[in-house]
């Protein structure tokens, strides 16, 4: 079963981003700085939306958080919003 598997063509789970997973946490530092909110942000998803790859930074708490969008092609951000029970 491995050797079929082996011939298969290998499948790229994850697309090719601009911007790396620091940078993205560095602007969302920024952005929550701006906003007047201290928030550290530790969860990062990309995620496809009308074809353009969209970065979504977390602040790594249960329940209730901040979160930040930012576009991989363009950096630009979205606001910073509440999620959550809060």
């Amino acid at each position: 079963m491995f050797s079929l598997l082996g011939r298969l063509p290998s499948i790229r789970l994850r697309p090719e981003t601009q911007m790396t997973p620091a940078q993205v946490l560095q602007l969302a530092t920024e952005a929550a700085q701006a906003a007047h909110i201290n928030a550290t942000f530790g969860g990062l998803s990309l995620r496809r939306s009308d074809g353009r790859l969209i970065w979504m930074a977390t602040t790594a708490t249960k329940g209730s958080g901040w979160h930040v969008t930012v576009d991989d092609a363009t950096g630009e951000l979205g606001p910073v919003t509440r999620w959550g029970v809060r």
